[in-house]
């Protein structure tokens, strides 16, 4: 009489938790890298608004009007209009049209590296009065690469948005 052997072996179990364990070792930390990237995100989308702003101002009135955008910026951060629970600081550079946002309130990222910054340019040059004509470009990484601005994000790489890396 042969009996049929039903369930399953310790060891069997065993190696299953195994491979899961592993499988977790693995996942975990790139999850918690996606997580920090979402929310890195917000500020891209932030300055993606910001860069209309700058790009209009500056078709319409040259540097005056890119002076004039960064002044508007400047107060409504003042009167906090422009702060979530994640963006702490938001700044336009009135002489270069920069845009600088600062993610203070992600806390993955330490202090004083926690600024994803855009840098606009045209043809390769800064804005300028004497050099307004064709397309703003933007140029937001951790490195700068040959032939742009540098750009001042000083975010680890690994938590930029795809634009930036």
């Amino acid at each position: 009489m042969n009996r049929v052997q039903q369930g399953f072996t310790l060891i069997e179990l065993m190696i299953v938790v195994a491979i899961i364990g592993i499988l977790a070792a693995v996942a975990l930390p790139a999850y918690q890298d996606y997580t920090v990237r979402a929310k890195v995100s917000e500020g891209a989308i932030a300055a993606s608004a910001l860069k209309v702003g700058v790009t209009e101002m500056l078709a319409n009135d040259g540097m005056a009007g890119v002076g004039r955008y960064a002044t508007e910026v400047t107060a409504a951060v003042a009167a906090n209009e422009l702060q979530t629970d994640k963006i702490t600081n938001v700044v336009v550079a009135p002489a270069t049209g920069e845009i600088v946002i600062t993610l203070g309130g992600i806390a993955q990222l330490t202090a004083g590296a926690d600024d994803l910054a855009y840098v606009p340019f045209i043809n390769g040059a800064a804005i300028s009065d004497a050099n307004s004509t064709g397309s703003v470009q933007w140029a937001c990484r951790a490195t700068a690469q040959a032939g742009e601005l540098a750009a001042a994000t000083t975010i680890n790489a690994k938590y930029l948005p795809a634009e930036c890396r």
